[in-house]
């Protein structure tokens, strides 16, 4: 019993063994196999690099790889099988990042690498002709050729901002990068130094703010069809109605951008409204100027820009003579034209109402064609238009509801301000008394 568990035991070392030595030589095998595929690699990457120079070798990976494959070799001469494989593994990815290095180099400073690159190639030529002081002449021209070009773009810094050398190249560096940032958007870097500009004169910036909300901005500037001059006087009336950051409020613009598109209209008309009525945006503006841009869609709905809405109110709101024009062209009409409604929601900000309650005022385009001119002047001068003005909005108003495009919810608010418009009533009451 005892002899046949002795033998049993042998056959199992016996067994052990073969496996081992079996291992042993498969990873051997594998060792030679991954050794020979590691030098013809080799071989055939410095045959591949043996035209290039030590500059195009660094920024193609043939270096990089040339140092991993000597690193592989040694590791299975060690017989390190594991180690060799991670290091081959790690290959692909690290000449990649070596070739984006490079491409990354050449592109924010242009020419660069062609120039280092033949510097050294005139070095290689010259050593044996010239002798090292010709030689390093030369190199010392080439160089100052590069240095003078990039000195060049310092010193243009300087003179417009007026900043420190030191300053100076970190922001010509910094502008170098977001025109490739900008690149993604189909901006250049020239877009990115006339937001700047823009963000420096009209907002009052320092040069790094400016810098550091500049790639935002040109964004912004283009989503929505603006100018930077015209982009900041916007993003400056934001600024006076919200406590919000200028990324924010340039994230805002853009999202309203969008809502004035869906409603039809092109995003550039109605922003430059809202650049070229400033004071009009600052006495109105509410819910972060929601309701001006929806009157401003309305308007252009009705083929008006958004000075004539800031017409309107400003006529219905000098409340006398509001109250006079509108009796005038009742007794002109032969019908009675009341404009209490808009006066109401003209003093509460809703602009949008104001457009609808005009429109439900001025009439259709047949009732305005049966009109003398005397009528339709009367008729203007009430709603607070000109004739022409007039006879856009009654030519447009035939579809019905074309003031309420964007949106109610971007009205409202008049609870708000129910106290002063019991006041006001009161007060339009005893001044049509007295008239």
């Amino acid at each position: 019993m005892a002899s046949t568990r002795a033998n049993a035991d042998k056959q199992q070392e016996r067994k052990d063994r073969i496996a081992k030595i079996l291992n042993v030589q498969k990873i051997e095998q594998e060792i030679d196999t991954l050794k020979n595929s590691t030098l013809k690699t080799m071989e055939a990457s410095i045959e591949a690099a043996k035209e290039m120079g030590y500059i195009e070798r660094k920024t193609t990976g043939k270096l990089l790889e040339q140092k991993i494959l000597t690193a592989a070799r040694k590791k299975l001469n060690d017989g390190d099988l594991d180690g060799a494989k991670k290091l081959l593994d790690t290959r692909k990815g690290a000449i990649k990042k070596e070739k984006s290095f490079g491409k990354a180099v050449n592109e924010i400073f242009p020419g660069v690498m062609g120039i280092a690159e033949g510097i050294e190639s005139s070095a290689k030529g010259m050593s044996g002709l010239l002798g090292p002081a010709a030689m390093a002449v030369a190199i010392f021209v080439a160089l100052a050729k590069l240095a003078l070009g990039y000195a060049k773009a310092i010193a243009d810094t300087r003179k417009e901002l007026g900043v420190s050398v030191k300053t100076a190249i970190e922001l010509n560096t910094q502008n170098k990068i977001l025109g490739l940032q900008a690149k993604q958007y189909g901006l250049d870097v020239e877009d990115i130094k006339n937001a700047q500009a823009s963000i420096r004169q009209d907002l009052g910036a320092s040069v790094q703010e400016a810098a550091n909300l500049s790639l935002n901005f040109a964004r912004t500037a283009a989503a929505t069809g603006q100018t930077s001059e015209d982009l900041s006087k916007t993003l400056s009336l934001m600024e006076s109605i919200s406590s919000s950051s200028r990324d924010v409020l340039l994230n805002q613009i853009r999202t309203n951008a969008a809502m004035i598109e869906a409603a039809g209209i092109a995003p550039a008309l109605v922003m430059k409204d809202i650049a070229n009525n400033a004071e009009f945006f600052a006495q109105f503006a509410k819910d972060g100027g929601t309701n001006i841009i929806a009157a401003g869609v309305a308007a252009r709905k009705l083929g008006l820009e958004m000075s004539a809405v800031a017409g309107i109110s400003e006529s219905l709101l000098d409340f006398e003579s509001s109250i006079e024009k509108q009796m005038t062209a009742s007794l002109l009409l032969g019908r009675q034209i009341n404009l209490d409604k808009a006066r109401q929601l003209a003093l509460a900000g809703d602009q949008e109402g104001v457009m609808k309650e005009i429109l439900k005022v001025v009439g259709g385009e047949a009732e305005f064609n049966k009109m003398n001119v005397l009528e339709r002047k009367a008729l203007a001068e009430s709603v607070g238009v000109n004739v022409e003005q007039l006879s856009r909005l009654v030519r447009n108003n035939t579809a019905g509801g074309t003031a309420g495009a964007v949106g109610s919810a971007m009205g409202g608010g008049q609870s708000r301000s129910e106290g002063l418009l019991e006041n006001m009533d009161r007060s339009l009451n005893t001044i049509a008394k007295s008239v």
